[in-house]
């Protein structure tokens, strides 16, 4: 017995530094030589989630509810896989087992928000986050998801509130650093945004999302520039036909806008930390924002070269090909643009987000739906996790940054 929980102890260790498949491999073993271990089991469903082998994790938690029916803990591990899966009915109903086995413990209430938040059902989201506020005032996760809640309710202000009480318990909490991030996002702060992002980095260095917010966010800011760009170019076009002015003019227009244009983008990039401006420089020379830069002002060229250079009686049959030319190139930029997110994001899994497009489910960072917290398994009690909560949502006018491993995309071309 003393052996079987030496192995535990270790295994539980190795769960803690994110030791997925070694802890896995030694849980392996000791499931054999005790199958009848519920403990082992809920172990082993902790290395199968970390490993990202959600089916694994639900059979093995199965098996430990199978032995233990009375354990809370199986059911927030089943629930958790289940959220991943995008089985989002069924992780709200294991997450409220867990509630109704332990209704003491924040952590069953803040796996059935975390569940119910991943399923879209946000008043029980809410309900939830509320109880383990009411149980646990002073743990950082509690107001950590208490934020997310709000922020997919779109009321920004408490969203704010509960990430900078979440701060306020654990200042090294990265998670409700990109949150805050996100709620810059949300209103238009974009330079703010990064900012939080770079903190988040800082913070959890060993967390790629944080960066990869940053990233999605300057191919935000370079599609605006873009958009921006060719809308003024569209007005500049008509400008020949309606006033009949001279081609000097006209250029001198075009040059102008293009002169605004730079220096806008310029003047925010300024006003980003030392560190993103780098990433910036970066971002620019990734041959596919090169070439959506490209595509912009060589459609924009194209078209302005047509009605400059048109005779005036030709000028009415001319515009409606220019006007198409530079729709076009707008919209060839941001399809490279789009490719450009893919490429930063492949590896993400996505949540959905209220007013977006279905995604696949994000990989969530559940570390406080996961650790045992009662007397039964009392050595694997443990503060939940500080993970990073998810990059950038998909980002049109209302655009924000989410998730753990929390996480969705970002669509520049919006």
């Amino acid at each position: 017995m003393i052996e079987l929980r030496e192995e535990l102890a270790r295994a539980s260790a190795m769960l803690d530094v994110r030791r997925f498949d070694e802890a896995a491999a030694l849980l392996a073993g000791v499931v054999t030589a005790e199958p009848e271990s519920s403990r082992a089991w809920c172990l082993m469903a902790r290395a199968h989630l970390g490993a990202e082998r959600y089916t694994e994790a639900i059979s093995a938690a199965n098996r430990a509810v199978s032995l233990d029916p009375a354990d809370e803990w199986p059911h927030r591990l089943a629930s958790n896989a289940l959220v991943h899966l995008g089985n989002y009915p069924d992780a709200l109903r294991a997450a409220h087992e867990a509630c109704r086995l332990a209704p003491g413990y924040w952590q069953t209430h803040v796996c059935v928000a975390q569940a119910a938040l991943a399923g879209q059902r946000l008043d029980v989201a809410a309900e939830a986050a509320s109880r383990a506020r009411a149980l646990a005032p002073n743990e950082p996760d509690v107001h950590f998801l208490s934020g997310k809640v709000s922020l997919a309710r779109s009321d920004l202000t408490a969203a704010r509130e509960h990430q900078e009480q979440a701060l306020a318990l654990d200042p090294a909490h990265s998670g409700a650093m990109n949150e805050l991030g996100r709620i810059r996002l949300r209103r238009h702060d974009t330079a703010g945004a990064i900012r939080h992002f770079i903190s988040a980095a800082r913070a959890t260095p060993e967390e790629r999302i944080y960066s990869r917010n940053i990233d999605v966010v300057l191919l935000r800011t370079v599609s605006r520039t873009i958009y921006v760009f060719t809308l003024i170019a569209l007005i500049l076009i008509w400008i020949p036909a309606v006033t009949h002015v001279d081609r000097l003019p006209f250029v001198v227009a075009l040059g102008m806008a293009a002169v605004l244009t730079a220096a806008c983008f310029a003047w925010i990039v300024l006003r980003l930390p030392r560190e993103a401006r780098r990433l910036v420089r970066r971002t620019l020379r990734a041959p596919r924002v090169a070439a959506a830069l490209a595509l912009a002002l060589g459609g924009v060229a194209v078209a302005f070269g047509l009605v400059a250079f048109t005779p005036a009686p030709d000028l009415a049959q001319v515009l409606p090909v220019a006007v198409v030319i530079t729709v076009a190139s707008r919209l060839a930029a941001f399809a490279a643009l789009r490719g450009a997110v893919r490429k930063h994001l492949r590896l993400i899994l996505l949540l959905v987000h209220p007013g977006d497009a279905p995604h696949r489910p994000q990989c969530e960072h559940h570390r406080a739906a996961q650790q045992a917290v009662g007397s039964t398994h009392a050595e694997d009690r443990g503060r939940a996790e500080r993970g990073g909560q998810r990059p950038v949502d998909r980002v049109p006018d209302h655009a924000d940054a989410v998730g753990g491993e929390h996480a969705q995309r970002a669509d520049p071309g919006e």
